[in-house]
């Protein structure tokens, strides 16, 4: 086999032939792909448990050519040192709680189904949605025993797989905002957030900023849909069954009581995690502004920091209810450059991250829930009138 033909990767300045434990990397071939005879040591650290760096030291592995070592980042030591103190570890109690609050809703939307389901669509609408923050958070806490809880609390409650959800995601944390590799933007042609080409163009991207709030309020049913799909497709027979006990569940419930409240999560949850990210940057390659001027290697991208800060936007709330509806999601910034840091514990690493980018010259970028969204319909309505 060729080098050409090998897939390849750095980390800690060491070259691993990644072709075969692709077919059975966890996170899926995709991210492994994509990070062919790439760098990407920050990146594996950032998103990897602690069982998963041990078994990298026992993978077979060269040491690259010394003209090609990249330096330790500052990044990684910030990552090292914020791992030796209480900020990564989950409190347990906090967590059940959270977890059991939401199954509340559900109680509450189940009960009250029949006789006031206006208020069932929205407890089951905001159980759906904050169970989907605690979901979120339990997938990214690599070394959190409550994990495994998730498989069936994400699945049961919110129809979600979490398999299916963790190989989505986690491709998104690693190639944010990246025009070939994103899922979460690379949308067409129902959502163009950038100028197509000819051949890729289509009618209804002259109509976008009409209807794209819609297809924001079906998010949740499209990621439900997904999951159904990916559990079939993957011979996820476990989460197969539990996504059926949650759609017979589900049909018990009177259809308007499901579809409303599906609607209010999905709605809710495009607005705090897309409109943060989607009139951002978009970059074209993992080398679009590698330091070439600091460190020569073949293998070099982009600085993970700079990356994770000038792909997405912070939501500045000043609402207790905007704050409890938004599950920590609000502080975007802080969770893509730590996400295993649980989301409750992000307002806490806050000062350190802007006090980091004011010390190299980056941007901190942070506005109302409002300014972000105005600022999201105008990226996609500014596409939307571009002659190609």
């Amino acid at each position: 086999m060729s080098s050409d033909d090998k897939l390849q990767i750095v980390i800690d300045n060491k070259l691993y032939d990644v072709t075969k434990f692709s077919k059975i990397h966890p996170g899926g071939r995709q991210i492994l792909e994509d990070y062919k005879n790439c760098d990407a040591t920050d990146y594996f650290y950032s998103i990897h448990s602690v069982h998963s760096r041990k078994l990298l030291k026992n993978m077979p592995s060269t040491d690259v050519a010394k003209e090609d070592e990249i330096p330790q980042s500052d990044y990684l030591r910030l990552l090292f040192k914020l791992e030796k103190t209480s900020l990564f570890k989950a409190d347990y109690f906090f967590e059940a709680v959270q977890m059991l609050h939401t199954i509340a809703f559900f109680f509450l939307a189940t009960y009250y189904s029949t006789t006031y389901p206006l208020f069932a669509a929205v407890c089951l609408g905001f159980g759906t949605l904050l169970g989907g923050w605690v979901g979120h958070q339990a997938d990214h806490q690599r070394d959190n025993w409550m994990r495994p809880i998730n498989d069936y609390y994400a699945t049961l409650f919110n129809g979600l797989s979490p398999h299916w959800w963790s190989t989505k995601h986690n491709l998104h944390h690693l190639s944010t905002n990246e025009m070939e590799h994103d899922g979460d933007i690379n949308l067409a042609p129902w959502l163009y957030l950038w100028t197509p080409s000819k051949q890729q163009d289509s009618w209804n991207r002259s109509i976008q900023h009409v209807y794209f709030s819609a297809l924001y309020s079906i998010l949740q049913i499209k990621w439900q849909f997904d999951s159904v799909i990916w559990s079939i497709t993957n011979k996820k027979h476990k989460h197969l069954a539990l996504l059926i006990v949650h759609w017979i569940w589900y049909a018990c419930l009177p259809w308007k009581v499901w579809v409303v409240g599906t609607l209010i999560t999905g709605t809710i949850s495009a607005w705090v995690v897309t409109a943060s990210h989607q009139a951002e940057e978009k970059l074209e390659s993992k080398r679009t502004f590698a330091k070439e001027e600091v460190v020569k290697s073949k293998y070099q991208i982009h600085d993970f920091f700079t990356h994770q800060v000038i792909t997405t936007r912070n939501i500045d709330l000043h609402s207790w209810f905007l704050n409890y509806i938004c599950g920590g999601m609000q502080y975007q910034i802080e969770h893509h450059i730590f996400p295993r840091i649980p989301l409750y514990k992000l307002s806490t690493v806050k000062p350190l991250v802007k006090q980091y980018c004011a010390q190299r010259g980056i941007e901190y970028r942070e506005e109302g829930l409002w300014d972000i969204s105005i600022r999201n319909y105008k990226n996609i309505e500014e596409i939307a009138r571009v002659k190609v």
